[in-house]
């Protein structure tokens, strides 16, 4: 693990880009995705409301949606 400098936060050195979910990962491949990095040990992921808003039918906020 390595800890985030200033905080209490211990993470996993790897993070997981959230980026695909809810876009060209559905939500079950998406679950799986993550079960699969979590029984890896990551704790990390990293997301932002932006992704996907620029593809037709998308809002943002997909990923978010979607990791629940």
């Amino acid at each position: 693990m390595t800890n985030i400098a200033g905080t209490d936060l211990d993470v996993y050195p790897l993070n997981l880009g959230t980026n695909v979910f809810g876009f060209t990962a559905d939500q079950a491949a998406s679950f799986e995705i993550m079960d699969r990095y979590a029984e890896a040990g990551g704790n990390f992921l990293d997301t932002a409301d932006s992704y996907s808003a620029w593809a037709p039918g998308h809002v943002g906020g997909e990923s978010e949606t979607v990791i629940g």
